[in-house]
């Protein structure tokens, strides 16, 4: 006979909590909080360029971690060039950048990595202009355009020998395109004798 078997009307002191689901608002609020933190402190999404090694349109993919979002492109000097003076189309091939870009939800850098070993490494190296004046600078445009397709094999990239072509079409470059590129090659097989 302790408990009364009708209400009394009294009530707690205490107010009820609201509850949705199994939390109260209070702890909805902080789960909240926590995600959205744990949103913004993580990629979103990753933005990789890359770059054609033969007329150098350039390429930007935007990925997720649910796959490729978007892929943007954007002529430069030399594409425009390339298009004019020495094949209107082609196939690309798209030499990666060797720094990749995250960024939070909010558009954010979050962070960048490098790659060296990516393919095309050394495009990358050489300005769309500078690659207009090579171009420029051989009998036909299309032994440059062998040269650069040379620049992405992996023979190529594993002896680190297109850091060496590199080096010879600066040099080649610096003394004015004296001479032919054949010549520069000739002088590099000398050199190793």
């Amino acid at each position: 006979m302790n408990d009364p078997p009708f209400d009394t009307g009294a009530s707690d002191s205490k107010p009820r909590e609201l509850r949705w689901c199994f939390l109260t608002i209070t702890e909805w609020a902080i789960v909240l909080v926590i995600l959205t933190a744990m949103l913004l402190s993580t990629s979103a999404w990753q933005r990789h360029r890359h770059t054609c090694a033969i007329c150098r349109l350039e390429r930007t993919d935007v990925t997720s971690p649910l796959g490729q979002l978007t892929s943007t492109f954007r002529e430069t000097s030399c594409s425009r060039w390339y298009a004019k003076h020495v094949a209107a189309t082609h196939e690309h091939l798209w030499a990666a950048n060797p720094t990749s870009q995250n960024v939070d939800a909010l558009g954010v850098a979050r962070g960048a990595g490098d790659n060296e070993n990516r393919p095309g490494r050394v495009v990358w190296r050489l300005t769309p202009d500078e690659q207009i004046e090579i171009y420029q600078h051989f009998p036909q445009p299309l032994e440059a355009k062998r040269l650069f397709v040379s620049l992405t094999t992996p023979k190529v990239m594993r002896e680190r020998n297109d850091f060496l072509i590199l080096e010879k079409l600066r040099a080649w470059s610096n003394n004015g395109f004296a001479g032919r590129w054949e010549d520069q090659q000739a002088e590099k097989t000398n050199d190793k004798k």
